[in-house]
């Protein structure tokens, strides 16, 4: 099931594990600026410990 972000809003997504057990952590503004980070498979656990609790990203409002 895919979730459409709210259109105006920041946000952060998490994907994988890739197949070598890296994950990419994205974050995303409003205005479509993004920087995106590997986390190696030793760093992992808390990746997933965040992706179990949030499967569909999070979304930031950007608040005056």
């Amino acid at each position: 099931m895919s979730v459409a972000p709210p259109v105006g809003q920041n946000r952060i997504m998490i994907y994988g594990p890739k197949d070598d057990g890296t994950y990419i952590v994205e974050f995303r503004t409003a205005a479509g600026e993004a920087l995106a980070i590997s986390i190696p498979r030793s760093e992992a656990s808390v990746i997933r410990h965040f992706q179990e609790r949030m499967p569909y990203g999070l979304f930031v409002p950007d608040v005056p």
